[in-house]
């Protein structure tokens, strides 16, 4: 098959074209932050963590929904990108009420790990304490929306994977909410098939089965991208 030159942070590849600048990167092990990015899901580029710097372009891109282009020159590793990596970072412990320290997912969760990453160790930003509910209205699973980040993984889970589409979105900016069937208990869904995919993609604590307590959450998002695989072999 044919390939398209780049080069990223001085290194020359030869890519497939049409794929993104993540997959370019995760392919020849160029470590890139990611939040929202779930292989076997859509990219949405909404936790704006994968950000890349291209030449003869005066913007930071998203690395998950820009796609390579032939001679492209790319950087990941910059100043600006890592300091820009660090604001939203915080801003991810600002917006909601993140103690990790109680949480079911402590010591197994993508956005303590993403802080440890980029240094983070103070918040520069005031927390906003937002009144967030927990709904426990479900027989199997809490959604805490005090540990959601929106990255909305469990979205697309739900409606690319399971094909339930119980989840989806409401509001904008600092009231935005992941909610269940038009906003609706979660226990009272007549669409969630309890298949707990949501569960496994949702990076956080944010949804939990009732049967976990404090820091024994465990959780592997592999498990829809090797489903997704699986699908596309049978489909061949």
């Amino acid at each position: 098959m044919n390939t398209i030159d780049i080069k990223i942070n001085e290194r020359s590849l030869k890519v497939l074209p049409g794929i993104t600048i993540l997959q370019a990167c995760r392919d020849n092990g160029i470590d890139i932050l990611t939040m929202c990015h779930l292989k076997g899901l859509s990219d949405v580029g909404a936790c704006r963590l994968c950000l890349v710097e291209i030449e003869g372009i005066n913007k930071l891109l998203s690395a998950c929904t820009t796609r390579v282009a032939s001679n492209m020159v790319i950087r990941t590793d910059t100043e600006k990108i890592k300091r820009y990596q660090r604001i939203t970072t915080e801003l991810f412990f600002a917006e909601r009420n993140h103690v990790c320290s109680v949480c079911v997912a402590n010591g197994n969760c993508e956005l303590q790990e993403l802080g440890y990453k980029v240094g983070m160790d103070h918040i520069r930003y005031p927390f906003l304490f937002p009144e967030c509910k927990v709904d426990t209205s479900h027989q199997y699973f809490v959604m805490d929306h005090n540990r959601c980040i929106m990255c909305t993984r469990c979205v697309r889970a739900c409606s690319e994977v399971e094909g339930a589409f119980n989840w989806d979105v409401k509001n904008r900016g600092f009231q935005v909410r992941v909610i269940s069937d038009f906003d609706t208990p979660w226990g009272e869904s007549i669409t969630c098939t309890s298949c707990g995919k949501c569960l496994q993609a949702c990076p956080t604590g944010a949804l939990w089965s009732k049967d976990v307590v404090q820091g024994q959450l465990e959780k592997h998002p592999e498990m829809i991208t090797e489903l997704v695989e699986k699908r596309k072999l049978l489909l061949t």
